[in-house]
């Protein structure tokens, strides 16, 4: 082979080799690109799901605040929405801590009372028992539902074990049916442990649960009334006496707003009953008839904005009450930015069954206490 043909050969043979190089390399570029863009399109639908599901978490616990928030039935003796859900919701309480160390006091708290709609009011600073409000603190008062604080304290100091439990037979529910007298939503055939059902009565302020712990304790609500009003001799309420458990209404139900300050002052010394007085928002445990348990919320709660007011007044816990005879009822406890725990009950309300002047006049009230 002449030189001229061999340098056209190698020449060749070099272009053609650069030429597979250059393919190749295009080819692991393109596989480099396709796989960033394979890594793009993952990450990207990542971010979708990520989204997606926020999304749905934000709307589910929307679902269930409103779930919790229209709460409960409407009947005569306490006026509030009830549903009995089953979605689980955490228990959430107010700081319920107690400091009762020696502490300078101050003056007793001046509070305006002439914008009050309950015409019956008594408020005591709870340290040294000073009264705060006298208003008519010893004229006689119909306590409606108030009276379940009573019916709480009998239970707990009478059940050795409150995660004992009990079986509902549907009488429970029957009675308050009849009565037209709210329920925590307790059915025929579920077994419940006994603290549950002390949730029961002070949260949704349920009849049917009263009805289950006066049968668990005394055999018969008439008996556990018997023990009801030894309590309140005990405790002082000399002004007081208990026809029955749940506050409905009867003549011969009655008290007076110092009788029932004496009654909650007591009560909340007690370590159970100030846990259950102070909570929010509670979920039973899981039964068979309920899987999930039953989300109770305290009709205090219900319809307060915040339980922390503007001047750092901390509203601890409270029961209502109503009847039309009764009006609108509060027994509560707060404490002020100071640490200084205050009792106050109201009574006497006037408004429809869906009113809640009473919460108002607490509000007005202890929006007056001293800031820190």
């Amino acid at each position: 082979m002449r030189p001229e043909e061999r340098d056209q050969d190698e020449y060749r043979k070099d272009r053609k080799a650069r030429k597979a190089k250059e393919r190749a390399l295009k080819r692991k570029i393109l596989m480099i690109i396709s796989s960033i863009v394979i890594i793009l399109a993952i990450i990207i639908v990542l971010i979708l799901v990520v989204l997606l599901k926020g999304k749905i978490d934000a709307e589910k616990n929307q679902i269930d605040s409103e779930a919790v928030a229209s709460l409960s039935m409407t009947y005569v003796g306490e006026k509030t929405e009830t549903d009995s859900s089953n979605e689980n919701i955490t228990s959430v309480s107010s700081d319920s801590s107690t400091d009762n160390s020696t502490k300078d006091l101050g003056p007793v708290p001046s509070i305006d009372t002439s914008t009050l709609s309950s015409p019956d009011v008594y408020m005591i600073r709870v340290e040294d028992n000073a009264p705060v409000i006298d208003q008519n603190s010893t004229a006689r008062i119909y306590p409606a539902s108030m009276t379940k604080i009573m019916t709480v304290l009998v239970a707990i100091e009478n059940i050795d074990d409150l995660s004992a439990t009990y079986t509902f037979d549907g009488t429970e529910f029957n009675a308050a049916y009849a009565q037209g007298a709210a329920t925590a939503g307790f059915e025929a055939g579920e077994t419940v442990p006994l603290l549950d059902i002390l949730y029961g009565i002070m949260l949704p302020s349920g009849a049917d649960a009263c009805y289950a712990v006066c049968n668990y304790v005394a055999g018969s609500e008439a008996d556990f009334v018997t023990l009801m009003n030894q309590k309140a001799q005990e405790i002082g309420m000399t002004a007081t006496n208990f026809a029955n458990a749940t506050g409905l209404q009867d003549e011969n139900h009655y008290s007076t707003c110092q009788d029932m300050a004496k009654l909650l002052e007591y009560a909340v010394k007690n370590d159970t009953f100030k846990t259950i007085f102070s909570t929010h928002i509670y979920t039973t445990k899981a039964t068979s008839v309920h899987s999930a348990g039953i989300a109770l919320s305290s009709t205090t709660f219900i319809n307060l904005p915040s339980s922390t007011l503007d001047n750092g007044t901390t509203i601890i816990g409270g029961k209502t009450g109503y009847t039309d005879e009764a009006g609108h009822c509060l027994a509560s406890l707060a404490k002020d930015a100071n640490g200084a725990e205050y009792i106050l009950v109201t009574a006497g309300a006037a408004g429809d069954a869906n009113a809640t002047p009473h919460i108002t006049d607490a509000v007005t009230v202890y929006s007056q206490l001293p800031s820190a």
